[in-house]
């Protein structure tokens, strides 16, 4: 049984109160159990993981017992905490989790599950810049992957997309419109990266794909929507980027056959305002689906695995379920 530390020292005393952003030197040995990698290998999946969430994902686990292992895994070096969690403190109860490099370690030699954010075909989550935004697609994705669940509906990850892909940055969608290179010379297309892809798969045999847009900022337009070249951020700039997607290229390079937008911001309010932006860019569309998720605020954001139940918004049309095969693609 692996074990990280003297075996033989004396047992820690776990009835103190201990800081909540500084490991406490273990006075025992870290003994790794099943249950332990099972933690693990769930953040690892993930990326990073609020605790409730964890539990959420657990549900034999009891919280104590669960909390204990938490922690036992914090001091013992193998997790850590995100850091702005501390401008919150006592106003925000639940903790959350990545692996570190001595945790990525002990998971080696084992079978692991396929991981649900997968930073590899151009997929990027910057936590340590844009914290809030990267955890509204890694929120999404644990309530959807734990609904779905509960319902009997397979969660194809990002590393099984990509496993399937005919291309190296499958996860880059190009689109239509195109610019010449300064250096090469080489007319190549502007492109738009995802924060996060998954898939349904039903019991009926039908799966739907997923793109993720996490729309963090409020709704707002800016004089230079159309241009091509601005990196500047912009709602109706993102709905024009993903309306005119090459999809058959996208498909193609994926070996699939139909995607959906996702797009999620942190009020209900915000995202009817989003897409009502998004309604001047494109009057009707199957391509758009939108929801609210609640972000970090100074206040605690509860676990919504019936999101999955939830009717979605859409441009133009009535709102749609995805608990059931939609595969219209735009």
């Amino acid at each position: 049984m692996l074990s990280f530390d003297d075996v033989g020292a004396s047992r820690e005393k776990d009835d103190m109160r201990k800081p909540r952003f500084k490991r406490v030197p273990p006075k025992t040995g870290l003994q790794m159990r099943e249950s332990m990698y099972e933690v693990l290998e769930l953040i690892y999946q993930f990326k990073a993981l609020r605790s409730h969430h964890v539990a959420m994902h657990l549900p034999n686990r009891h919280e104590r017992g669960l909390a204990h292992s938490l922690r036992r895994l914090f001091d013992h070096g193998l997790l850590d905490k995100i850091d702005d969690l501390r401008k919150f403190n006592a106003l925000y109860q639940h903790d959350t989790y990545t692996l570190t490099k001595k945790g990525r370690q002990s998971l080696s030699g084992r079978d692991l599950p396929p991981r649900f954010l997968f930073l590899e075909g151009g997929l990027e989550i910057k936590l340590s810049r844009e914290w809030d935004h990267s955890m509204m697609t890694i929120d999404l994705l644990s309530n959807l992957v734990a609904g779905a669940r509960q319902q009997g509906i397979q969660v194809v990850s990002a590393e099984e997309i990509y496993s399937q892909a005919q291309i190296e940055h499958a996860f880059v969608f190009p689109r239509k419109s195109q610019y010449t290179d300064r250096r090469t010379r080489e007319v190549r297309p502007y492109t738009v990266v995802p924060d996060g892809v998954f898939g349904l798969s039903y019991p009926n045999g039908k799966t739907a794909y997923f793109a993720i847009e996490a729309e963090h900022n409020k709704p707002h337009e800016r004089f230079d929507d159309d241009d091509p070249a601005s990196t500047q951020s912009s709602t109706k700039k993102k709905f024009k980027h993903y309306r005119d997607i090459n999809w058959k290229a996208v498909y193609d390079g994926l070996g699939i056959g139909n995607m959906r937008v996702l797009v999620v911001a942190p009020t209900p309010t915000q995202i009817e305002n989003k897409f009502k932006v998004g309604r001047k860019v494109v009057n009707e569309s199957h391509l758009f689906l939108g929801h609210w998720l609640p972000t970090v605020s100074g206040q605690d954001v509860p676990t919504i695995p019936q999101i999955i139940d939830a009717p979605w918004l859409r441009i133009g049309l009535p709102p749609e379920q995805i608990n059931a095969p939609s595969l219209r693609a735009g």
